[in-house]
């Protein structure tokens, strides 16, 4: 009977130690964000759509500044087709390792059923789309939960 109740007590301070270990907060590893990238269509630069505009140098030049002054910037890429050739050059927002291509707040009807800027044809059209991600960037990542850290007594 006492080896019963022998068992009993280490399986509670087994039972006990367990929870006290799982209720502690664990410090949360290093998350990064998600990476975002702004792909210019190579196709629609190559094919010279939109009067032969190419995007890609204003958009890594106002990436460079933006990062530059602390504030969200995807790096600039090139990028294969969108579909949108007859609308080209276009640009496209990607999230992620996969690359999974992002409709932001403020793109057209069409933007957004394309998932890419269309019609990239001028400087103002390539900061529009640059600034346009960078919100949509920046929005994203205040909403994503920050980790908790806990540090042990």
């Amino acid at each position: 009977m006492a080896q019963v109740g022998l068992k009993r007590q280490l399986a509670l301070a087994l039972l006990a130690a367990a929870i006290f270990t799982f209720s502690k907060r664990l410090p949360a590893a290093n998350v990064q964000p998600p990476r975002f990238a702004l792909r210019v269509c190579e196709k629609c630069v190559s094919r010279s759509a939109g009067n032969g505009y190419n995007p890609k140098g204003v958009l890594q030049q106002t990436a460079k500044m933006a990062a530059e002054a602390g504030w969200p910037a995807p790096n600039v890429e090139w990028g294969k087709c969108t579909g949108g050739c007859d609308y080209g050059p276009t640009v496209r927002l990607v999230k992620g390792d996969i690359a999974i291509p992002v409709a932001v707040e403020g793109m057209t009807e069409d933007e957004v059923s394309f998932k890419a800027f269309l019609a990239v044809q001028s400087e103002m059209e390539a900061e529009r789309a640059f600034g346009l991600a960078s919100r949509h960037i920046a929005e994203s990542s205040a909403d994503e939960p920050q980790p908790d850290i806990e540090i042990p007594a």
